[in-house]
Order: C-alpha cells, then sequence, then structure tokens
C-alpha cells in the first residue's frame, strides 16, 4: 500500500471523477428523503463519494485514520449520503481524507456542505 505523506498527489489519483459534472437539470431536480427517492443527482453524488472514498482510503492507508471517522462516513454512504452524520476529522490522517473527499465531491459538482464533516460539540 501507497502511503501519501502529501495531500496532493493523491488528490490528483481522485480528479478523474471530476468529469463525473453537475447535469444542466439537476437544479430543477426535488431532492429525495429516502434511498429510494433521492433523486438522480442525489444518487450520482454519493456515488463519487462512495467512489472517492474507497480511492482514497486505497492510496492513503487506514493507518492514522480513526475508527470513529470511518464508521461515520460509512454511515453516511449507507444512509445514501443523507444521513445527518457527524464525522468529525481529528487526527492528521481524517483531515487528509477529509481534505481528498470534500475536492473530488466539488470537482464532481456537489457544494462542500454535501460532505458530512462537522465537529460539534
Amino acid at each position: 500500500m501507497i502511503a501519501c505523506h502529501n495531500l496532493w498527489p493523491c488528490i490528483a489519483l481522485v480528479l478523474g471523477l471530476a468529469s463525473l459534472t453537475l447535469p444542466a437539470h439537476a437544479e430543477g431536480q426535488e431532492a429525495g428523503t429516502t434511498v429510494e427517492a433521492r433523486s438522480d443527482w442525489q444518487r450520482k453524488k454519493c456515488d463519487v463519494y462512495r467512489q472517492a472514498f474507497a480511492e482514497i482510503l486505497d492510496h492513503v492507508g487506514r493507518e492514522g485514520v480513526s475508527d470513529a471517522f470511518m464508521a461515520q462516513n460509512q454511515a453516511f454512504i449507507d444512509s445514501g449520503c443523507l444521513a445527518d452524520v457527524d464525522a468529525c476529522p481529528e487526527t492528521e490522517a481524517d483531515i487528509e481524507v477529509a481534505n481528498g473527499l470534500t475536492i473530488a465531491s466539488m470537482n464532481a459538482g456537489a457544494a462542500s456542505s454535501f460532505s458530512p464533516f462537522r465537529c460539534r460539540e
């Protein structure tokens, strides 16, 4: 497994997801509130996030990524990216993964607020 000590080369690995851009009709789609009722755009954003999460972990590795951060990201994906999850990046590795996921999601056309990264007390 290759460990990335610098975030930018790792991000380059997920930039291929940038070709998944916001469809012109996505703004007019009504957002679903259940996995089954999700719009095509909601599904696409979640697919990008799921794929980026797997690819980043494959390249960065899991060493240093906290169990809580891994579990919360997986819970977000398992919910169809609909759950109000607090995936709080606490370690340097968590932050590296969160940064990569945010960039991959935004390159695909999702707002930065799409990601579940929150650190509420």
